[in-house]
């Protein structure tokens, strides 16, 4: 492996990472069905429930990244389940037994499936608790080692509400400091002026590059804080620029069931640990600089190795229409581009712009950095 030095300024974060050597979807739980009503079959939570009768019928309803939902209120002898489609896994569970005006019907049983956006917040083990945890560099065992990370939390914090959090991993040769010190990549301000505070995660490496062993580390922190403070555990999101984004992308191919979305800041699919992949959907948007020559669009002339790459295999997982030819920066403004037909709670975004490797860009006559502001965009779409 090549390694660079990373390069931290007062107002510019440009640094290199080890790009240009050779090779080395949430899907959740969906809620229980609810209740039927005396008059009708059971709805679940997924669909509207069948109407009752001395057969049964059954009605389907909305999609899921392209599996058809299925779903019934029982009659007297009809029953209803869930059954996936090509894309992927129903959501919802069965309808309840059929109701009559005497009684109500029973709930039906919970089902596996994407969550829809803006899905009502699933609490951590730690909300309702009151927590010792404050904000500040502390550590933590992982792997046998003492780890080192840093946390910030709202200062007015509240047991009771589920806070989204940010796990923010910084660039080759950094430190978990310098990610502090820009803000949590300029997410913390934007949380506050929009009266959304969250908790952010400041990871340190073992060294100057992210490794296997921070997979059990990302895994560690994030049950240390469901256990110890009240977060949206479908809300947990993950970003990093330049080796920081290269981390970001190796948990991306196979956390899917934890982190809800991802935001890759110049990535590289290359000279980072990647794990066996398992192709499941991620909500994902990555940033690129055309003129990047650290961690580039593509790499030399290969057909894996780039940006370009992530992109098209984030894409492909998620269901996604892969154009012959990505959209990517001309002239003037950033362009980002939204891959059309991915599934519904999987959208997939590629940014690029005129610049080098960097995570603070303007666009022509602007003085306000857009990848930010594109992020949190992203994020609080969920």
């Amino acid at each position: 492996m090549i390694f660079f030095r990373g390069l931290l300024g007062v107002a510019l974060a440009v640094v290199l990472a080890a790009c240009t050597v050779e090779d080395p979807a949430p899907y959740v739980s969906g809620a229980a069905g609810s209740a039927g009503a005396a008059t009708s079959g059971g709805a679940p939570s997924g669909g509207t429930g069948g109407a009752p009768g001395t057969s049964g019928t059954t009605t389907t309803s909305g999609t899921t990244n392209g599996g058809s939902v299925t779903t019934a209120g029982a009659g007297a002898g009809g029953t209803g389940t869930p059954t996936a489609g090509a894309g992927g896994a129903a959501m919802g569970g069965a309808g309840g037994g059929g109701g009559t005006t005497a009684s109500a019907g029973s709930g039906g049983s919970a089902g596996s499936g994407p969550l829809p956006m803006k899905n009502p917040p699933v609490l951590s083990a730690g909300c309702g608790k009151a927590t010792t945890v404050t904000s500040g560099k502390k550590t933590i065992t992982s792997s046998g080692q003492q780890r080192s990370y840093i946390i910030d939390i709202p200062a007015n914090y509240d047991m009771s509400k589920p806070y989204r959090m940010f796990y923010t991993s910084h660039w080759i040769g950094s430190t978990s400091e310098a990610v502090r010190d820009q803000n949590y990549y300029f997410l913390k301000p934007l949380a506050t002026a929009a009266n959304e505070p969250a908790i952010f995660v400041a990871p340190q490496s073992d060294g100057s590059t992210w490794q296997e062993k921070d997979h059990a580390l990302f895994d560690d922190l994030l049950a240390y804080v469901k256990a110890n403070l009240c977060i949206d555990t479908t809300r947990v999101f993950a970003t990093g620029f330049s080796f920081g984004g290269m981390i970001t992308y190796s948990l991306s191919v196979n956390h899917q069931k934890d982190i809800r979305a991802a935001v890759g800041i110049a990535p590289a699919n290359y000279n980072i640990y990647v794990p066996t992949k398992n192709h499941q959907p991620i909500a994902w948007m990555q940033t690129t600089g055309m003129g990047d020559t650290t961690c580039p669009w593509v790499n030399n002339n290969s057909t894996t190795q780039g940006a370009k790459f992530i992109a098209i295999e984030h894409a492909t997982d998620n269901g996604c229409t892969v154009p012959t030819s990505i959209p990517t920066w001309q002239q003037g403004a950033h362009v980002c581009y939204d891959f059309a037909g991915c599934g519904s709670a999987f959208p997939t975004k590629v940014c690029t712009f005129n610049g080098g490797h960097t995570n603070i860009a303007n666009d022509p006559g602007s003085s306000a950095n857009w990848i930010p502001q594109e992020s949190w965009k992203f994020f609080t779409q969920f």
